[in-house]
Protein backbone atom coordinates (compact mmCIF):
# COMPACT_ATOMS: atom_id res chain seq x y z
CA UNK A 1 0.00 0.00 0.00
CA UNK A 2 1.06 3.61 -0.90
CA UNK A 3 3.33 5.07 2.04
CA UNK A 4 3.62 8.39 0.26
CA UNK A 5 -0.38 9.89 2.38
CA UNK A 6 -0.64 10.73 5.51
CA UNK A 7 -3.69 10.67 8.02
CA UNK A 8 -4.81 13.84 8.82
CA UNK A 9 -7.29 14.47 11.53
CA UNK A 10 -8.29 17.53 13.28
CA UNK A 11 -8.74 17.68 17.65
CA UNK A 12 -11.63 18.16 19.71
CA UNK A 13 -10.82 19.05 23.86
CA UNK A 14 -10.28 16.24 25.56
CA UNK A 15 -10.16 17.26 29.26
CA UNK A 16 -13.50 16.83 30.21
CA UNK A 17 -15.59 15.40 27.28
CA UNK A 18 -19.49 16.83 27.74
CA UNK A 19 -21.30 14.07 28.33
CA UNK A 20 -24.32 13.46 25.52
CA UNK A 21 -27.65 11.51 24.70
CA UNK A 22 -27.33 7.63 24.80
CA UNK A 23 -29.17 5.64 22.34
CA UNK A 24 -28.69 2.48 24.12
CA UNK A 25 -30.19 3.29 27.78
CA UNK A 26 -31.88 6.86 26.64
CA UNK A 27 -30.07 8.78 29.07
CA UNK A 28 -27.43 11.81 28.83
CA UNK A 29 -24.93 9.90 29.92
CA UNK A 30 -22.41 8.87 26.80
CA UNK A 31 -18.70 10.13 27.44
CA UNK A 32 -16.55 9.78 24.72
CA UNK A 33 -13.47 11.55 23.08
CA UNK A 34 -13.64 12.21 18.96
CA UNK A 35 -11.94 14.06 16.14
CA UNK A 36 -12.37 14.57 13.00
CA UNK A 37 -10.59 12.63 10.20
CA UNK A 38 -9.79 14.58 6.94
CA UNK A 39 -7.93 11.86 5.59
CA UNK A 40 -6.77 8.20 6.89
CA UNK A 41 -5.01 5.25 5.41
CA UNK A 42 -5.78 2.13 5.63
CA UNK A 43 -3.09 0.69 8.24
CA UNK A 44 -3.83 3.88 10.34
CA UNK A 45 -7.61 2.98 10.66
CA UNK A 46 -6.98 -0.38 11.53
CA UNK A 47 -4.71 0.07 14.64
CA UNK A 48 -7.31 2.45 15.80
CA UNK A 49 -10.07 0.10 15.54
CA UNK A 50 -7.95 -2.41 17.40
CA UNK A 51 -7.93 0.09 20.48
CA UNK A 52 -11.43 0.88 20.45
CA UNK A 53 -11.78 3.92 18.09
CA UNK A 54 -14.83 3.74 16.03
CA UNK A 55 -15.63 5.90 13.02
CA UNK A 56 -19.45 7.20 11.48
CA UNK A 57 -19.08 9.24 8.51
CA UNK A 58 -15.83 11.00 8.70
CA UNK A 59 -16.09 11.51 12.74
CA UNK A 60 -13.96 9.25 14.74
CA UNK A 61 -14.93 8.31 18.80
CA UNK A 62 -13.80 6.29 21.21
CA UNK A 63 -15.66 5.72 24.30
CA UNK A 64 -14.24 6.60 27.80
CA UNK A 65 -15.17 3.38 28.89
CA UNK A 66 -14.54 4.07 32.96
CA UNK A 67 -17.02 7.03 32.73
CA UNK A 68 -19.70 6.28 30.15
CA UNK A 69 -23.17 4.80 30.92
CA UNK A 70 -22.69 2.46 28.87
CA UNK A 71 -19.45 0.98 28.09
CA UNK A 72 -18.75 0.23 23.87
CA UNK A 73 -16.57 -3.08 23.73
CA UNK A 74 -15.19 -3.64 19.94
CA UNK A 75 -15.91 -7.14 18.82
CA UNK A 76 -14.97 -8.92 16.24
CA UNK A 77 -15.59 -12.63 14.72
CA UNK A 78 -13.16 -15.07 13.31
CA UNK A 79 -14.51 -15.83 9.68
CA UNK A 80 -12.23 -19.03 9.14
CA UNK A 81 -13.72 -20.47 12.00
CA UNK A 82 -17.13 -19.47 12.13
CA UNK A 83 -19.74 -21.70 13.24
CA UNK A 84 -23.36 -21.26 12.42
CA UNK A 85 -25.79 -21.41 15.11
CA UNK A 86 -29.08 -22.97 14.71
CA UNK A 87 -31.48 -19.44 14.44
CA UNK A 88 -28.43 -18.39 11.66
CA UNK A 89 -29.19 -21.53 9.93
CA UNK A 90 -32.75 -20.44 10.16
CA UNK A 91 -32.66 -17.58 8.55
CA UNK A 92 -30.61 -18.49 5.56
CA UNK A 93 -33.12 -21.30 4.81
CA UNK A 94 -35.86 -18.98 5.06
CA UNK A 95 -34.14 -16.85 2.32
CA UNK A 96 -33.19 -20.08 -0.08
CA UNK A 97 -36.80 -21.13 0.56
CA UNK A 98 -38.65 -17.49 -0.51
CA UNK A 99 -35.59 -17.32 -3.79
CA UNK A 100 -36.32 -20.66 -4.98
CA UNK A 101 -39.83 -21.54 -3.81
CA UNK A 102 -41.55 -17.68 -3.16
CA UNK A 103 -42.18 -19.20 0.37
CA UNK A 104 -42.80 -16.52 2.76
CA UNK A 105 -42.78 -17.55 6.69
CA UNK A 106 -45.19 -15.68 9.08
CA UNK A 107 -43.44 -13.86 11.34
CA UNK A 108 -43.56 -11.61 14.23
CA UNK A 109 -42.73 -7.66 13.72
CA UNK A 110 -40.21 -8.00 16.12
CA UNK A 111 -39.05 -11.60 15.06
CA UNK A 112 -35.44 -10.52 14.36
CA UNK A 113 -35.28 -7.91 17.32
CA UNK A 114 -36.37 -10.81 19.62
CA UNK A 115 -33.79 -12.86 18.86
CA UNK A 116 -31.24 -9.62 19.18
CA UNK A 117 -32.83 -9.05 22.35
CA UNK A 118 -31.75 -12.84 23.78
CA UNK A 119 -29.28 -13.08 26.35
CA UNK A 120 -25.73 -14.16 24.81
CA UNK A 121 -24.68 -17.92 25.59
CA UNK A 122 -22.58 -18.76 28.76
CA UNK A 123 -20.77 -21.25 26.44
CA UNK A 124 -19.40 -21.63 23.17
CA UNK A 125 -21.46 -24.69 22.32
CA UNK A 126 -24.86 -22.80 21.81
CA UNK A 127 -26.76 -25.29 19.78
CA UNK A 128 -26.65 -28.02 23.21
CA UNK A 129 -27.63 -24.66 25.47
CA UNK A 130 -30.63 -23.84 23.32
CA UNK A 131 -31.49 -27.41 22.84
CA UNK A 132 -31.56 -27.25 26.91
CA UNK A 133 -33.09 -23.96 27.06
CA UNK A 134 -35.52 -23.95 24.25
CA UNK A 135 -36.68 -28.29 24.51
CA UNK A 136 -40.76 -28.07 24.03
CA UNK A 137 -40.86 -30.27 27.06
CA UNK A 138 -38.74 -31.07 30.52
CA UNK A 139 -36.89 -34.15 29.27
CA UNK A 140 -33.61 -32.92 28.71
CA UNK A 141 -33.51 -31.14 31.88
CA UNK A 142 -34.91 -34.32 33.90
CA UNK A 143 -31.95 -36.30 32.06
CA UNK A 144 -29.45 -33.61 33.46
CA UNK A 145 -30.66 -33.34 36.94
CA UNK A 146 -31.55 -37.42 37.32
CA UNK A 147 -27.28 -37.49 36.56
CA UNK A 148 -26.50 -34.70 38.54
CA UNK A 149 -27.61 -36.47 41.79
CA UNK A 150 -25.43 -38.98 43.64
CA UNK A 151 -25.05 -42.06 44.97
CA UNK A 152 -26.46 -43.61 41.77
CA UNK A 153 -26.06 -46.90 40.91
CA UNK A 154 -24.86 -47.29 37.19
CA UNK A 155 -25.04 -50.59 36.87
CA UNK A 156 -28.48 -50.70 37.67
CA UNK A 157 -29.27 -47.82 35.33
CA UNK A 158 -27.41 -49.49 32.09
CA UNK A 159 -28.94 -52.47 32.87
CA UNK A 160 -32.31 -50.81 32.21
CA UNK A 161 -34.32 -48.67 29.28
CA UNK A 162 -33.72 -45.06 29.90
CA UNK A 163 -37.49 -44.79 29.62
CA UNK A 164 -37.63 -46.83 32.85
CA UNK A 165 -35.09 -45.19 34.79
CA UNK A 166 -36.57 -41.63 34.59
CA UNK A 167 -40.17 -42.45 34.51
CA UNK A 168 -41.35 -41.02 31.23
CA UNK A 169 -43.30 -42.89 28.97
CA UNK A 170 -41.58 -42.10 25.66
CA UNK A 171 -38.23 -40.63 24.57
CA UNK A 172 -36.97 -38.69 21.10
CA UNK A 173 -34.19 -40.00 19.48
CA UNK A 174 -32.32 -37.08 20.40
CA UNK A 175 -33.19 -37.35 24.41
CA UNK A 176 -31.76 -40.74 24.09
CA UNK A 177 -28.93 -40.17 22.55
CA UNK A 178 -28.20 -37.37 25.03
CA UNK A 179 -28.89 -39.73 27.82
CA UNK A 180 -26.25 -42.05 27.27
CA UNK A 181 -23.49 -39.15 26.14
CA UNK A 182 -24.02 -38.07 29.93
CA UNK A 183 -24.08 -41.96 30.70
CA UNK A 184 -20.78 -42.30 29.70
CA UNK A 185 -19.35 -38.81 31.14
CA UNK A 186 -20.55 -40.18 35.12
CA UNK A 187 -19.02 -43.56 34.57
CA UNK A 188 -15.69 -41.63 33.64
CA UNK A 189 -16.20 -38.95 36.72
CA UNK A 190 -16.50 -36.53 34.47
CA UNK A 191 -19.29 -34.58 35.82
CA UNK A 192 -20.40 -32.82 38.54
CA UNK A 193 -22.34 -29.65 37.86
CA UNK A 194 -24.63 -28.36 34.47
CA UNK A 195 -21.51 -26.87 33.19
CA UNK A 196 -19.54 -29.58 32.73
CA UNK A 197 -21.94 -31.31 31.19
CA UNK A 198 -22.06 -28.29 28.60
CA UNK A 199 -18.51 -28.35 28.40
CA UNK A 200 -18.16 -32.21 27.66
CA UNK A 201 -21.19 -32.27 25.18
CA UNK A 202 -19.06 -29.74 23.48
CA UNK A 203 -18.74 -30.59 19.61
CA UNK A 204 -15.61 -29.85 17.18
CA UNK A 205 -17.17 -29.55 14.26
CA UNK A 206 -15.84 -30.93 10.97
CA UNK A 207 -14.19 -28.48 8.16
CA UNK A 208 -17.54 -29.39 5.84
CA UNK A 209 -19.41 -28.01 9.01
CA UNK A 210 -17.56 -25.02 9.27
CA UNK A 211 -18.32 -24.12 5.84
CA UNK A 212 -22.43 -25.03 5.77
CA UNK A 213 -22.69 -20.81 5.47
CA UNK A 214 -21.49 -21.28 1.94
CA UNK A 215 -23.40 -24.07 1.30
CA UNK A 216 -26.37 -22.67 2.73
CA UNK A 217 -25.69 -19.37 0.26
CA UNK A 218 -25.74 -21.60 -2.70
CA UNK A 219 -29.12 -20.96 -4.94
CA UNK A 220 -29.67 -22.47 -8.25
CA UNK A 221 -29.59 -20.52 -11.41
CA UNK A 222 -33.65 -21.05 -11.90
CA UNK A 223 -35.52 -19.43 -8.71
CA UNK A 224 -38.76 -17.50 -8.52
CA UNK A 225 -37.17 -14.72 -6.85
CA UNK A 226 -33.85 -13.67 -8.10
CA UNK A 227 -31.42 -11.95 -5.08
CA UNK A 228 -28.12 -10.45 -6.48
CA UNK A 229 -25.09 -8.70 -4.51
CA UNK A 230 -23.49 -5.45 -6.05
CA UNK A 231 -20.30 -4.53 -3.99
CA UNK A 232 -19.59 -0.70 -4.88
CA UNK A 233 -17.26 1.86 -3.88
CA UNK A 234 -18.88 4.65 -1.84
CA UNK A 235 -16.25 6.61 -1.39
CA UNK A 236 -14.81 8.12 -3.53
CA UNK A 237 -17.87 7.64 -5.04
CA UNK A 238 -17.77 5.18 -7.95
CA UNK A 239 -20.23 5.27 -11.03
CA UNK A 240 -22.15 2.15 -9.81
CA UNK A 241 -22.43 3.77 -6.37
CA UNK A 242 -23.79 7.61 -7.97
CA UNK A 243 -26.42 5.51 -9.59
CA UNK A 244 -28.30 4.13 -7.42
CA UNK A 245 -27.78 6.91 -4.27
CA UNK A 246 -31.57 8.17 -4.89
CA UNK A 247 -32.56 5.12 -4.68
CA UNK A 248 -30.48 3.39 -1.50
CA UNK A 249 -31.69 7.10 -0.42
CA UNK A 250 -35.57 6.12 0.13
CA UNK A 251 -34.92 3.17 1.37
CA UNK A 252 -32.73 4.62 4.13
CA UNK A 253 -35.45 7.18 4.78
CA UNK A 254 -37.84 4.71 4.60
CA UNK A 255 -36.16 2.33 7.54
CA UNK A 256 -35.26 5.16 9.77
CA UNK A 257 -38.62 6.65 9.92
CA UNK A 258 -40.39 3.06 10.24
CA UNK A 259 -37.84 1.13 12.31
CA UNK A 260 -36.13 4.20 14.66
CA UNK A 261 -38.95 6.60 14.55
CA UNK A 262 -36.97 9.41 13.17
CA UNK A 263 -38.53 12.36 11.30
CA UNK A 264 -38.10 12.85 7.63
CA UNK A 265 -36.85 16.03 7.72
CA UNK A 266 -34.09 14.17 10.16
CA UNK A 267 -33.13 11.78 6.79
CA UNK A 268 -32.08 14.50 4.28
CA UNK A 269 -30.01 13.62 1.86
CA UNK A 270 -27.28 15.59 3.00
CA UNK A 271 -27.41 13.59 6.02
CA UNK A 272 -27.35 10.29 4.48
CA UNK A 273 -24.14 10.83 2.64
CA UNK A 274 -22.83 12.35 6.22
CA UNK A 275 -23.67 9.37 8.01
CA UNK A 276 -23.27 6.72 5.69
CA UNK A 277 -21.11 7.94 2.49
CA UNK A 278 -18.76 9.85 3.38
CA UNK A 279 -15.77 8.23 4.39
CA UNK A 280 -12.23 9.99 5.45
CA UNK A 281 -10.24 6.25 4.32
CA UNK A 282 -8.26 6.47 1.51
CA UNK A 283 -8.86 3.89 -1.49
CA UNK A 284 -6.18 1.36 -2.46
CA UNK A 285 -5.74 -1.62 -4.47
CA UNK A 286 -5.29 -4.98 -2.68
CA UNK A 287 -1.90 -5.87 -2.01
CA UNK A 288 -0.25 -9.50 -2.93
CA UNK A 289 -2.13 -11.68 -4.21
CA UNK A 290 -4.59 -9.46 -5.67
CA UNK A 291 -2.13 -7.14 -7.74
CA UNK A 292 -1.53 -7.53 -11.46
CA UNK A 293 -2.05 -10.19 -13.30
CA UNK A 294 -3.26 -12.49 -10.35
CA UNK A 295 -6.10 -10.06 -9.92
CA UNK A 296 -7.84 -12.67 -12.45
CA UNK A 297 -7.92 -14.92 -9.87
CA UNK A 298 -10.60 -12.83 -7.83
CA UNK A 299 -12.48 -12.69 -11.10
CA UNK A 300 -13.03 -16.01 -11.57
CA UNK A 301 -13.58 -16.51 -7.78
CA UNK A 302 -17.92 -17.69 -8.43
CA UNK A 303 -18.69 -16.51 -5.48
CA UNK A 304 -17.06 -12.58 -6.37
CA UNK A 305 -18.61 -12.73 -9.83
CA UNK A 306 -22.11 -11.33 -8.71
CA UNK A 307 -20.90 -9.61 -5.75
CA UNK A 308 -18.69 -6.83 -8.12
CA UNK A 309 -19.83 -3.92 -9.95
CA UNK A 310 -17.17 -2.77 -12.16
CA UNK A 311 -13.57 -3.66 -13.43
CA UNK A 312 -12.19 -6.16 -10.82
CA UNK A 313 -9.28 -3.86 -10.02
CA UNK A 314 -11.28 -1.26 -8.73
CA UNK A 315 -12.21 -3.54 -6.01
CA UNK A 316 -9.70 -3.05 -2.67
CA UNK A 317 -9.33 -1.34 0.11
CA UNK A 318 -11.63 1.24 1.25
CA UNK A 319 -15.26 2.02 2.15
CA UNK A 320 -18.22 -0.01 0.43
CA UNK A 321 -21.44 -0.07 0.18
CA UNK A 322 -23.08 -3.97 -0.54
CA UNK A 323 -26.18 -3.73 -2.14
CA UNK A 324 -28.91 -6.41 -2.01
CA UNK A 325 -31.17 -5.90 -5.38
CA UNK A 326 -34.16 -8.32 -5.08
CA UNK A 327 -35.24 -8.74 -8.58
CA UNK A 328 -33.97 -5.45 -9.81
CA UNK A 329 -34.64 -3.83 -6.79
CA UNK A 330 -32.46 -2.35 -4.22
CA UNK A 331 -34.10 -3.88 -0.67
CA UNK A 332 -30.76 -3.55 1.75
CA UNK A 333 -27.35 -2.13 1.71
CA UNK A 334 -24.75 -2.83 3.95
CA UNK A 335 -21.92 -0.50 4.77
CA UNK A 336 -18.72 -1.49 5.18
CA UNK A 337 -15.27 -1.16 5.59
CA UNK A 338 -12.42 -3.39 4.01
CA UNK A 339 -8.92 -2.71 5.91
CA UNK A 340 -5.67 -4.94 5.66
CA UNK A 341 -6.73 -7.18 8.48
CA UNK A 342 -11.05 -7.20 8.20
CA UNK A 343 -13.83 -6.21 7.13
CA UNK A 344 -15.84 -3.79 9.66
CA UNK A 345 -19.50 -3.04 9.43
CA UNK A 346 -20.43 -0.06 9.63
CA UNK A 347 -24.41 -0.30 9.56
CA UNK A 348 -27.06 -1.96 7.54
CA UNK A 349 -30.56 -0.59 6.57
CA UNK A 350 -33.30 -2.36 4.01
CA UNK A 351 -36.80 -2.10 3.01
CA UNK A 352 -39.24 -2.75 6.51
CA UNK A 353 -41.65 -4.32 3.65
CA UNK A 354 -39.02 -7.09 3.31
CA UNK A 355 -38.89 -7.55 7.27
CA UNK A 356 -40.19 -11.51 6.92
CA UNK A 357 -36.61 -12.29 5.15
CA UNK A 358 -34.66 -11.11 8.54
CA UNK A 359 -32.27 -9.50 6.39
CA UNK A 360 -30.04 -7.68 9.32
CA UNK A 361 -28.97 -10.89 10.28
CA UNK A 362 -28.52 -12.03 6.64
CA UNK A 363 -26.33 -9.25 6.12
CA UNK A 364 -24.06 -9.76 9.12
CA UNK A 365 -23.65 -13.62 7.39
CA UNK A 366 -22.94 -12.87 3.96
CA UNK A 367 -20.68 -10.33 5.68
CA UNK A 368 -19.21 -12.98 7.18
CA UNK A 369 -19.50 -15.15 3.76
CA UNK A 370 -17.21 -12.10 1.85
CA UNK A 371 -14.40 -11.91 4.24
CA UNK A 372 -14.08 -15.77 3.79
CA UNK A 373 -14.06 -15.24 0.26
CA UNK A 374 -11.28 -12.42 0.26
CA UNK A 375 -9.48 -14.53 2.96
CA UNK A 376 -8.89 -17.17 -0.03
CA UNK A 377 -6.91 -14.64 -1.87
CA UNK A 378 -5.42 -12.42 1.08
CA UNK A 379 -4.62 -14.35 3.47
CA UNK A 380 -4.37 -10.86 6.46
CA UNK A 381 -8.03 -10.41 5.79
CA UNK A 382 -9.82 -12.94 8.02
CA UNK A 383 -11.78 -10.93 10.70
CA UNK A 384 -15.37 -9.56 10.64
CA UNK A 385 -16.02 -6.56 13.10
CA UNK A 386 -19.40 -6.13 13.87
CA UNK A 387 -18.73 -2.45 15.71
CA UNK A 388 -19.52 -2.30 19.18
CA UNK A 389 -20.96 -4.99 21.89
CA UNK A 390 -22.96 -3.50 24.41
CA UNK A 391 -23.60 -5.74 27.51
CA UNK A 392 -25.95 -3.10 29.41
CA UNK A 393 -28.44 -2.61 26.34
CA UNK A 394 -30.03 -6.37 25.83
CA UNK A 395 -31.08 -5.84 22.02
CA UNK A 396 -27.50 -5.08 21.66
CA UNK A 397 -26.20 -9.14 23.36
CA UNK A 398 -27.28 -10.28 19.74
CA UNK A 399 -23.48 -10.07 18.34
CA UNK A 400 -22.34 -12.41 21.05
CA UNK A 401 -23.80 -15.01 18.91
CA UNK A 402 -21.67 -14.62 16.00
CA UNK A 403 -19.11 -17.66 17.05
CA UNK A 404 -16.40 -17.16 17.83
CA UNK A 405 -16.11 -13.62 18.84
CA UNK A 406 -14.11 -11.74 20.82
CA UNK A 407 -13.83 -8.66 22.48
CA UNK A 408 -11.57 -5.83 23.04
CA UNK A 409 -9.80 -4.72 26.41
CA UNK A 410 -10.27 -1.73 26.98
CA UNK A 411 -6.94 -1.29 29.10
CA UNK A 412 -4.63 -3.70 27.50
CA UNK A 413 -5.81 -3.57 23.71
CA UNK A 414 -5.70 -7.69 24.03
CA UNK A 415 -8.87 -9.83 21.99
CA UNK A 416 -10.36 -12.15 24.93
CA UNK A 417 -12.28 -14.80 23.89
CA UNK A 418 -16.01 -13.63 24.31
CA UNK A 419 -17.58 -16.17 26.71
CA UNK A 420 -15.00 -15.08 29.10
CA UNK A 421 -15.52 -11.61 29.38
CA UNK A 422 -19.67 -12.10 29.57
CA UNK A 423 -19.06 -14.26 32.61
CA UNK A 424 -16.95 -10.85 34.32
CA UNK A 425 -19.62 -8.54 32.84
CA UNK A 426 -22.05 -9.93 34.18
CA UNK A 427 -20.54 -8.63 37.58
CA UNK A 428 -19.42 -5.41 35.93
CA UNK A 429 -20.69 -3.00 32.89
CA UNK A 430 -16.75 -1.92 32.82
CA UNK A 431 -13.64 -4.28 33.11
CA UNK A 432 -10.05 -4.67 31.64
CA UNK A 433 -9.80 -8.51 30.54
CA UNK A 434 -6.50 -8.66 30.69
CA UNK A 435 -4.89 -10.08 33.28
CA UNK A 436 -3.23 -8.05 36.11
CA UNK A 437 -0.49 -10.55 36.99
CA UNK A 438 2.43 -12.08 34.15
CA UNK A 439 2.03 -14.88 33.46
CA UNK A 440 3.19 -17.22 30.31
CA UNK A 441 3.08 -15.08 27.33
CA UNK A 442 0.42 -12.85 29.22
CA UNK A 443 0.54 -9.49 28.50
CA UNK A 444 -0.51 -7.28 31.65
CA UNK A 445 0.69 -3.39 29.96
CA UNK A 446 -0.37 -1.66 26.68
CA UNK A 447 2.04 -2.41 24.50
CA UNK A 448 2.06 0.73 22.13
CA UNK A 449 2.35 3.31 24.82
CA UNK A 450 4.01 7.20 24.08
CA UNK A 451 5.32 9.24 26.65
CA UNK A 452 6.89 12.17 24.25
CA UNK A 453 5.08 13.84 21.39
CA UNK A 454 8.32 16.47 20.50
CA UNK A 455 8.23 14.91 17.22
CA UNK A 456 4.20 14.25 16.68
CA UNK A 457 3.78 16.12 13.30
CA UNK A 458 1.92 19.23 13.69
CA UNK A 459 0.06 20.94 10.30
CA UNK A 460 -0.59 24.80 10.80
CA UNK A 461 -0.91 27.67 9.02
CA UNK A 462 1.35 31.18 9.08
CA UNK A 463 0.55 34.13 7.37
CA UNK A 464 -1.97 32.37 5.18
CA UNK A 465 0.63 29.68 4.28
CA UNK A 466 0.42 25.95 5.66
CA UNK A 467 3.21 24.06 7.22
CA UNK A 468 3.98 21.08 8.30
CA UNK A 469 6.37 20.71 11.02
CA UNK A 470 6.66 18.38 14.72
CA UNK A 471 5.45 19.51 17.62
CA UNK A 472 8.26 20.61 19.47
CA UNK A 473 9.33 22.69 16.49
CA UNK A 474 5.50 24.10 16.66
CA UNK A 475 5.50 25.47 20.65
CA UNK A 476 7.94 27.86 19.43
CA UNK A 477 4.68 29.67 17.32
CA UNK A 478 3.06 29.42 20.71
CA UNK A 479 2.35 31.79 23.38
CA UNK A 480 4.30 30.08 26.07
CA UNK A 481 1.09 30.10 28.54
CA UNK A 482 -0.25 27.93 25.85
CA UNK A 483 2.71 25.17 25.84
CA UNK A 484 1.01 23.18 28.65
CA UNK A 485 -2.31 23.31 27.24
CA UNK A 486 -1.50 22.17 23.45
CA UNK A 487 0.96 19.42 25.30
CA UNK A 488 -1.67 18.08 27.11
CA UNK A 489 -4.08 17.99 24.93
CA UNK A 490 -1.56 16.13 21.78
CA UNK A 491 -0.20 13.89 24.49
CA UNK A 492 -3.53 12.76 25.84
CA UNK A 493 -4.82 11.97 21.96
CA UNK A 494 -1.74 10.11 20.84
CA UNK A 495 -2.25 8.08 23.87
CA UNK A 496 -5.41 6.66 22.47
CA UNK A 497 -4.17 6.56 19.31
CA UNK A 498 -0.90 4.31 20.58
CA UNK A 499 2.16 5.08 19.16
CA UNK A 500 2.66 3.50 16.01
CA UNK A 501 -0.42 5.49 15.09
CA UNK A 502 1.28 8.78 16.81
CA UNK A 503 4.38 8.12 14.70
CA UNK A 504 2.67 8.91 11.45
CA UNK A 505 -0.25 10.66 11.97
CA UNK A 506 -0.71 14.03 11.33
CA UNK A 507 -2.52 16.43 13.52
CA UNK A 508 -4.81 19.64 11.73
CA UNK A 509 -4.19 22.85 13.73
CA UNK A 510 -4.98 25.21 10.35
Amino acid sequence: MSNQCHSSVSLYTIDNPIPHHCGYCDTKGSVSSGMTAEKMTIQDYQSLIDRGWRRSGTYLYKPKMDRTCCPLYTIKCDSKNFQLRKSQKNTLKLIKNFLEQNKRKTCTKNSEATQQGSSPLKFSNDNIQNRINQTENTNAKKIMDFFLKSNLNLTEIEANKPEDVLGVKKLKAKHVRLYKKILKLKKKNQINNQLDILKNLKRNPSQHEQDCIEKYLSIPSSVQNKLELRLVRSFPPSREFKESLDEEHKIYTKYQTKIHQDKPSECSMSQFKRFLCDSPLLADSYKGPLTNSDLSKLSNEKHFRNDIAGDVSSIGYGSFHQQFILNGKIIGVGVIDILNNCVSSVYFFYDPDYHFLNLGTYSALREIALVRQINKLDNDIKWYYLGFYVHTCIKMRYKAFYYPSYLLCPEVYTWHPIEECIKILNTSKYSRFAPREKGNHTITEDQDQIENVENVKIKFSVRGHSRMINFQEFCNFLNPNYIPEFTNLVLNYCKLFGKTVSERIVINFD
